[in-house]
Parts: structure tokens; sequence; C-alpha cells
């Protein structure tokens, strides 16, 4: 079984809990708050920049070959997903200036930095910490999709593309050349709760801090 397989299948029923998660669930149906949206966008753009550094740093622990690929997955056409999200940002009027001010709540600040720990541990021990965000996304934005809500179908429609799925695939090639090791086990399944406290900080609207 490929590792990144055999990773998911360790966690149990802890990827469920994470890709079919009410937040997700309500995101399919239509009835999730656009308020709540909203605060969860903010919050996962602040993530996104601390994961795209902590990718960077990664990678120069990397061999060069797998650094390039990774690297070219994921900022190659970076354009794609920036367009998409421009589009709902619009939607919601919500800003750069909003984003850059509004702090980190508390699960999204643990989270960022449980991801720059592991890109200083290694190359294959950051694979492990960063590929459930990147891999349960393919597979929520394919769940979504058929939302009858137009800006959740939006949203989705980004994570459940071809380009999309080009970046997870050159991710989880490069992790599948590496045996797994406890520390890798323990990296990915905390990944894993973390996207589920994620989910539920944002349907609660967690205030923030951690500018």
């Amino acid at each position: 079984m490929d590792t990144h397989n055999r990773l998911r299948e360790l966690v149990g029923d802890l990827w469920d809990r994470y890709v079919r998660h009410e937040f997700v669930e309500r995101l399919r149906n239509g009835t999730l708050p656009k308020d709540v949206f909203r605060y969860y966008l903010i919050q996962d753009t602040k993530y996104v920049r601390e994961m795209q550094r902590a990718v960077i740093m990664a990678a120069g622990r990397a061999p060069l070959s797998e650094a390039l690929d990774v690297l070219n997955a994921l900022f190659g056409n970076i354009e794609r997903g920036a367009e998409v999200h421009e589009k709902i940002f619009n939607a919601l009027s919500i800003t750069d200036a909003e984003v850059n001010n509004t702090g980190f709540n508390l699960v999204n600040y643990a989270y960022t930095r449980h991801l720059h720990y592991y890109a200083s541990r290694g190359w294959p021990q950051f694979l492990a910490a960063w590929a459930p965000c990147m891999w349960g996304y393919s597979e929520i934005g394919r769940y979504v999709l058929s939302t009858n809500n137009p800006l959740y179908s939006a949203w989705a429609s980004f994570y459940a593309s071809e380009d999309y799925l080009n970046r997870v695939n050159a991710l989880l090639r490069v992790l599948d050349r590496y045996d797994i090791t406890p520390e890798m086990e323990v990296a990915f399944r905390d990944s894993v709760v973390f996207e589920i406290m994620f989910w539920d900080a944002s349907l609660r609207m967690d205030p923030t801090q951690f500018l």
C-alpha cells in the first residue's frame, strides 16, 4: 500500500470526521451561514500564507528534484486559485487589509506553528504534516461541488479542479517515496486533528488574536 494511503488508514475514522465534518456538510447542503463562511475564509487565507512559507522552508531540506516537483506544482499556476478566491472575496467584501488586520484564532495559530515545526524537522516529516490539508480538500471539493449554493459551489470548484488535483498528486507522489516513521505518523494524525479543530473553530467563530 502507498505511504499516503497507509497513513490515512492509520488515522481510522478521524479522516471521515475531517472530510465529512458538520462544516463540510453544511457547505454541501447550503445551510452554512455566510458570516461563518466569511470568518472561515479569512482564517484560511492566513493559514495558506503560513503554509506556503513552511513549504518553502521545508523544501530547503529536500532533494532538489523532489523540491522542484512540489514547488512547481504548488506555485506554477497559482493564479488559478487566486482568481476563484478573488471573486468570492469580492462577493463577501473581504479585503486584503481586513485579512492582514485580523488575528489568528488559537487553533489556526497552533496549526500553522505545527507546520513550521515539522518544516524544521525534515522533508518527509513535513510532507506527512502537510498532506492532510491538500489531500483532504481535494476530496471535500468534489463532495461540496454539487451544492445548490453558488458561492459554495464556486469555492468547491477550485478544490475539485484538475489543476488542484495535480498539486495534490505531486505532493503524494513525493510522500510515497518515503517509508512511514513514527514521527511521520504522528505528524499526519495531528494535522488531521487540527483540520477537524479548524472546522470547529470556524463554526464557533472563535475570537482572534496573535496578529
